[in-house]
Parts: structure tokens; sequence; C-alpha cells
């Protein structure tokens, strides 16, 4: 199995546009995990139906047992989210804002609190229209634990995934615990560089998280045309990291309508130049793809 991890660093760099357009690059044997817990759209993306379900449970939360609670306020007292609130002449905690740092159990003279699975999300395993697989997932509003739900995800995809396929990683924005589990052990991590001066500077601090994960890189500068001096401030900084630029990908209008039909970039059919530069970026995507792959292949080949 081949796991390449698309990421930016930023939100609306074009993330899940490329991923998109990957996975219908690649075809059958590969599967797309949507690692954007808190908001997926890898779903709309590739116009999927849910056809598994499951609940994701974070780890042990905290209740009151009614008929043990006497109404002392002590555990409200302690309480430093303003979770346990009075409940007619007991106490009751509120499951949305409890952040389990049990102070309230340590605290409770009557013994009352206890211990039990909180949920924090779902996971899903959807069909899309492409044909291939796709696990996403939902973390619950507040929670906190995305990076190991996001891990959680990585495993479904890989019980999934076909001996010999690969399993493209949507990120999250951001550099935190989700973004570390979404490219822990890729073997390529294709940056997507937003042309912007915000899209830059979080792709400096992603591409520095992945180097320092000893992630092989290879970048494609997106919404090329907007800002030319920014694109060439993007191209020298690659040039200088050693990490290659596949492509660039023009800001064009068409790609927008192209996904309100509920395709993907790649059945695009841009006209002039433009259709030029996506078709060369995809294909030197899918190049450094199967370079990845026969790299692996040959590995295992050796004694």
């Amino acid at each position: 199995m081949t796991t390449i991890s698309v990421a930016s660093g930023k939100g609306g760099a074009g993330k899940t546009s490329v991923a998109a357009a990957l996975a219908e690059r690649l075809g059958p044997g590969c599967l797309v995990a949507d690692c954007d817990v808190d908001a997926a759209n890898g779903a709309i993306a590739l116009g999927s139906t849910i056809r598994e379900r499951g609940p994701y449970f974070a780890g042990p939360g905290y209740r009151i047992a009614r008929e043990s609670c006497f109404g002392c306020g002590l555990c409200g007292a302690v309480c430093r989210f303003g979770a346990v609130r009075p409940d007619g002449t007991r106490y009751a905690i509120v499951p949305e804002l409890c952040e389990r740092c049990g102070a309230c159990l340590d605290r409770c003279a009557a013994k009352a609190i206890e211990t039990c699975e909180k949920q924090a999300g779902e996971l899903f395993v959807s069909d899309t229209i492409l044909g291939i697989p796709l696990v996403h997932a939902e973390l619950a509003p507040g929670g906190d634990t995305s990076g190991k739900l996001v891990a959680k995800l990585r495993s479904r995809a890989r019980e999934l995934a076909e001996d010999g396929g690969t399993v493209i990683v949507d990120s999250p924005p951001g550099i935190g615990c989700p973004v570390i589990a979404s490219i822990t052990g890729a073997d390529l991590v294709v940056l997507v560089v937003e042309a912007s001066s915000s899209g830059l500077r979080d792709a400096r601090r992603i591409a520095e998280l992945a180097r320092s994960m000893r992630r092989e890189l290879v970048a494609v500068l997106n919404k090329a045309g907007l800002a030319p001096e920014t694109e060439d401030l993007a191209r020298a900084y690659l040039a200088e990291a050693g990490i290659p630029l596949a492509g660039e990908i023009p800001f064009a209008p068409e790609l927008r309508s192209v996904e309100e039909r509920g395709l993907t970039w790649a059945s695009a059919r841009l006209a002039g130049e433009g259709g030029a530069r996506l078709e060369a970026a995809l294909r030197a995507l899918r190049g450094a793809i199967d370079a990845i792959r026969m790299k692996k292949e040959e590995g295992k080949e050796k004694p």
C-alpha cells in the first residue's frame, strides 16, 4: 500500500480538490481518507453516499448517579469548566462542556460520580461517484481528540485498502495533532501552495513539519495567476528548500463550475494555456506517485 498525504497548512488552499483529482486519475485500487474531522468536505467533492457508520469513543467521560448524589455541590465548585450544574436538588454533568479532568471525581464525598465511555464523533465509509471508497469522520463539536480520531480513520483506511493500492489522505489545515497524524507514515506529501501571502507562509510551516518527520515532498502551486509577485516568492522558496514543483494550477472560474457539477478537476477541460498547465500538473503528480510506488516495489524485491 502506498500513502499519499495532500497538505497545505492552510484552509481553502485546494487540498480537497487536488486530492479528489488525483483519486480520479489513479482510479480503481485507490481509496480516499478525508482526515479533516472538524470540517470534512471530501464527501461533497466526491459525491458520496454513506454505506457504513460507527461511533467514535474518545475515552472515559463522567456522569453523576442521581440516586447517590445528595446535592452538596462540591463537584460544581471544583469544576473550572462549568460542566457540573444543578439539576433540581441534585447535580448533573453537561457532556459537551466536560473536559474529563476528573476533579469532580476526586472531590465527590458521596462517590456518586461514575466513569463512562464518551462518544465524541462518528466514523464513516462511503461510496463515491468515482467508484472508489471514501473514509471520513466527524468529531463532535468541542471534541478534543481530533488527532486520535484521525489515527483511527487512517487505521480503517488501511483495513479497506487493496493490496498494492494507494490511499490518498486529505489532510486538515494547520500543523497540529490531526495534521501530524495525517502525514505520519506517508510515502509522499503533496504540498499544495496557495498563491497568496498566507498560503506561502503556511506552506513553509507544513513543509518544515514534514521535513522534521522525514517525509518526502513534492509541491503544486494553486491559484496561479492571481499574485505574480507572491508566486515568484513561492517558486524561489521551493527551489531553495529543494522541494520539486510538479506544476501550477491556474486560477480559473471554470474549475469552480466543474466542482459544482459534481466532477473533479481531472474532468475539467480548460481551454488554452490554463488547460495545458492543469493537465501538466496532474500528470506530474501522477508521475511522482508512480515513482514512489516503483521505489517501494523495488525495495520489496531486494533480499
